[in-house]
């Protein structure tokens, strides 16, 4: 029998916490798929709903909700390898990262911090993780030479045949310099992912989904031209390039990635009416997993034809759709989704067409607003992490002889 805390959705484990009433309805705090723990983004809230009125005690509860979802999987810190924290001030970051370290543990996952411009609820923090069961096979990743301070991030974590990095931005990390131009700062980010890679044996076509996050606008086509450099066209990662309002050390552009050491097991999912792309595969399948690209309302050779809402959203789930039926998979396959609102305020109403797509079996979910450039013409965005569900164990049975 499942204890109460694991309930039986759609062939996966979703995690209901006793005691914490999670804020979003269309949303579990967790989803357990195998031996993968997919977090919901947990936010500053009591567990009865209200919000604190002082940023460390919200840190402190957003840090607590992420650890009740880990007991209920029957983990805790240890176990988590990939984890993104959301704040709404550049200002907050040393007081996150104070109570970060005293909470977080001597084995700290892979991270990325970014500012946003709002979360829901009007929270300041937001945390959603990944942690992996098996955390006797967990290994940290440092490059030769990298500084390896007390309070560092790990460059990256591998867990079995995994690898998730830690953002990695426009320093040099062997001398700490600062490259003076976002041309410079952008290969120099992606030659730090590149030395992760090497140190664990492995080379650039071993990434499989990268969400390059960048806290300046009009860099797209500059970012674009450098990073098609380091990967094969046709067969780059899953990606998602997000604009935020900040990011930590003043940095300009960071990439925070995830990795497969098996190239067997990788292959770009390529849905007919997304062409090809130099910069993005629509999504990438590793092994079980797959990990799909952020989409918006776009209509694939007609571009974003209306500014309503809804009609975006609906667009971006069919979009989304494509990926998945490509892999043979659908909505009941997704484990955790990420969604990028231009307005906060949007929620509800991206939320009441989200959640018809799910038949009440939801995965775990992340929302916030990345920044505060209210004209853009794509109302939302989402990104996918799918898994394919292993058919149930047959059960032996006894043979009796004929008479």
């Amino acid at each position: 029998m499942i204890a109460p805390a694991l309930a039986q959705k759609a062939g996966f484990r979703s995690i209901e916490s006793p005691g914490y009433v999670h804020a979003d309805a269309s949303a579990e705090p967790g989803v357990l798929a195998g031996d993968t723990l997919y977090v919901s983004g947990q936010g500053g809230e009591r567990p009865d709903g209200t919000l604190p009125g002082d940023f460390p005690t919200q840190v402190m509860q957003a840090m607590d909700h992420v650890l009740t979802v880990l007991k209920d999987a029957g983990m805790n810190f240890g176990n988590v390898t990939w984890m993104n924290i959301y704040l709404t001030k550049d200002e907050d970051i040393p007081a996150m990262d104070e109570l970060y370290w005293k909470a977080i543990g001597n084995q700290p996952p892979a991270r990325t911090v970014l500012v946003v411009a709002a979360l829901p609820g009007r929270s300041r923090i937001e945390i959603n993780c990944i942690a992996v069961r098996n955390k006797q096979q967990r290994q940290e990743i440092w490059p030769s030479g990298w500084p390896h301070a007390a309070h560092a991030d790990p460059p990256a974590i591998r867990v079995g045949d995994r690898i998730y990095l830690s953002a990695q931005g426009g320093r040099d990390p062997l001398t700490g310099r600062e490259v003076g131009d976002f041309a410079g700062e952008t290969k120099q980010a992606l030659e730090n992912v590149s030395a992760i890679m090497k140190a664990a044996h492995l080379s650039m076509k071993n990434i499989v989904w990268v969400n390059p996050y960048m806290s300046v606008s009009g860099e797209y086509d500059a970012m674009g031209a450098i990073y098609s450099t380091y990967f094969e066209f046709g067969n780059t990662p899953g990606r998602g390039t997000i604009q935020v309002t900040g990011l930590p050390k003043g940095e300009h552009i960071v990439f925070s990635c995830i990795a497969g050491a098996d190239l067997s097991k990788r292959k770009a999912i390529k849905p007919r009416n997304m062409p090809p792309s130099a910069t993005a595969s629509p999504g990438v399948m590793y092994d079980d997993t797959l990990y799909l690209s952020a989409k918006d309302g776009f209509i694939p050779g007609q571009g974003m034809v209306t500014p309503d809402l809804v009609l975006q959203a609906r667009q971006s789930m069919r979009n989304l759709l494509d990926g998945l039926e490509e892999a043979d998979m659908a909505f009941s396959n997704v484990v955790s989704s990420t969604i990028y609102l231009r307005e906060i305020k949007d929620a509800s109403a991206e939320d009441g067409i989200y959640s018809k797509f799910f038949d009440k079996s939801y995965p775990a979910k992340t929302v916030l607003q990345q920044n505060l450039d209210s004209t853009e013409e794509a109302a939302e965005q989402i990104s996918f992490i799918a898994v394919r569900r292993k058919p149930p164990l047959m059960r032996k049975t006894g043979s009796s002889k004929s008479q």
